[in-house]
């Protein structure tokens, strides 16, 4: 689930172990370059596709959609068109003449059983088919083979967006020799990409080639990448800086007073599609202004600069920049560090009879780095409210004890969270989260009108016109502040000078398909 990926995602900025053997990357002139990936904690597969190995398998295949590197929207890849009339029950055309990497055709069983396979895996992926009918049953009754080139999808219920998830790899085909024996996937994972693999394994040392067969529009530039595994980014950063590799997609703390000089503006630098923030039980804080006051008197620009030396972006919308439908400043004022019109705020609340707890503890789980930023918000609105309110940081010792205590609603005080994006659309960064029924509401926010806006967004056929109702959605959010967005975690990577350009997909790894070399 998200916050495992969130886990693993915090995990590898502490990595502290030494890297793989490198080799060296392939002459200048030529199109092959060298990336840095990491060593995933599980056997990578399409039901696996977590932080470290997902870059691998996304070269490797291609979905029925496909993520703009830019603007995080889906075009149809694999699929020559997907039409509903409802919203639940789907139709896919696939497009005639795709091919697997062993030459045979891309079928709509192809699809359907390895749905089925990842769906029925129970990995940490497996949970982005719970919307279709049959989820959790070996073979999902939502999903029919028509003939080789249609097959049909049913929902449980009307949800819009689906289509805006089928770009994530799990949702890949597998041919026929694989959904015949699946254990032969972690050996040679044979996909429908622009790349294929001809050494090694998503997860370690691994070298793809470009596919001659590939039938998509988009036509990779570079013939050849070799994944080189490193467990130590200021050691991946070194081999950058030495030519011994091409990319590297996080520099490391220590290298952030020199990055820009070391690398000559060969640097991608953006918010990524995780949002850190500090969620309330509506039972205990139950003023609005109130939670806007805390908002208010929270500074994001000097904890984001101070305690994480500018690697977050401070938020000013509950939605990801990478995300379909984010607005740049949808939270306005009250996202915005103004610690006069917090005590306004916050007198305004006391006006209407609410009262502040005498100490309000913020939970955080002590095993990872998050106690210097939770001082530091923490000090922020003492100071802007000068005894008024007081906040206290509250360790939890272990993640597993702080997401038990959170899920069972006992603790008594404002709590740290963070989300990273399933696929980057908004309704992703609002329903799980602020829906009655979300699966992650732990707010236990409820408004009639919000979940309301939700499912007419969901049900609307026309993509832009559903946009419209997702923002007024995060309109309300803003109004009823149920949650504090802080800072999104800040994609920060760089390459060498082989490469000419380079983007990022919305999940943060290296676009295979965006890359140029000089």
């Amino acid at each position: 689930m998200p916050h495992r990926r969130l886990g693993l995602a915090l995990a590898l900025l502490s990595s502290t172990l030494v890297a793989m053997p490198t080799s060296a990357s392939a002459a200048a002139g030529d199109t092959e370059i060298t990336v840095v990936t990491c060593a995933p904690y599980e056997t990578v597969t399409l039901g696996n596709a977590g932080v470290c190995g997902a870059d691998v398998l996304d070269a490797l295949f291609t979905g029925l959609t496909e993520y703009d590197p830019v603007t995080g929207r889906s075009s149809y890849a694999v699929a020559k068109s997907i039409t509903t009339r409802d919203n639940r029950r789907f139709t896919v055309t696939l497009r005639k003449g795709w091919t697997f990497h062993d030459g045979t055709p891309v079928k709509a069983r192809n699809f359907v059983e390895a749905w089925n396979q990842t769906a029925f895996s129970k990995g940490t992926s497996s949970f982005l088919f719970e919307d279709i009918k049959g989820y959790g049953t070996r073979r999902m009754s939502g999903l029919k083979v028509i003939d080789d080139h249609t097959f049909t999808i049913e929902l449980n219920r009307p949800f819009g967006p689906f289509v805006k998830k089928l770009g994530q790899v799990a949702f890949s085909p597998l041919p026929d020799s694989i959904l015949a024996k699946p254990s032969s996937f972690a050996a040679i994972p044979v996909g429908d990409g622009p790349f294929q693999l001809t050494s090694g394994k998503p997860g370690s040392d691994a070298v793809v080639e470009r596919y001659d067969g590939y039938a998509g529009t988009v036509r990779t530039n570079v013939s050849k990448i070799t994944y080189q595994v490193f467990s130590d980014w200021d050691a991946s950063y070194r081999a950058l800086i030495s030519g011994d590799v091409d990319f590297v997609g996080l520099i490391p703390y220590s290298k952030l007073t020199r990055y820009k000089k070391d690398l000559h503006g060969r640097v991608i630098d953006r918010a990524g599609n995780t949002l850190q923030t500090v969620d309330f039980p509506i039972s205990l804080a139950t003023d609005a202004d109130f939670r806007k006051a805390i908002s208010m008197a929270i500074d994001r620009e000097t904890i984001t600069k101070r305690v994480f030396a500018g690697l977050r972006v401070p938020a000013h919308s509950f939605v990801s920049p990478v995300a379909e439908g984010a607005r740049r400043n949808a939270c306005g004022q009250v996202c915005a560090y103004n610690p006069s019109l917090a005590r306004r705020y916050l007198a305004k609340a006391m006006s209407k009879g609410f009262r502040p707890p005498a100490a309000l503890p913020l939970y955080y789980n002590a095993d990872s780095a998050h106690g210097e930023w939770v001082d530091a918000l923490a000090a922020s609105v003492n100071k802007t409210f000068n005894g008024k309110v007081k906040i206290v940081p509250t360790g939890i010792k272990t993640y597993d004890e702080f997401m038990k205590a959170q899920s069972a609603g006992t603790l008594h005080g404002m709590f740290r969270a963070g989300w990273v994006l399933d696929f980057p659309h908004i309704q992703n960064a609002l329903g799980p989260l602020y829906a009655s029924d979300g699966y992650a509401n732990y707010s236990v926010y409820q408004n009639k009108k919000f979940d309301g806006l939700l499912n007419a967004a969901d049900r609307q056929i026309s993509p832009a016109k559903a946009i419209k109702l997702y923002q007024r959605a995060e309109s309300l959010l803003v109004k009823d502040m149920p949650a504090i967005p802080l800072w999104f975690y800040r994609d920060l990577s760089g390459y060498s000078a082989k490469i000419t350009t380079a983007k990022l997909t919305p999940f943060g790894w290296l676009d295979p398909n965006s890359v140029t070399v000089s």
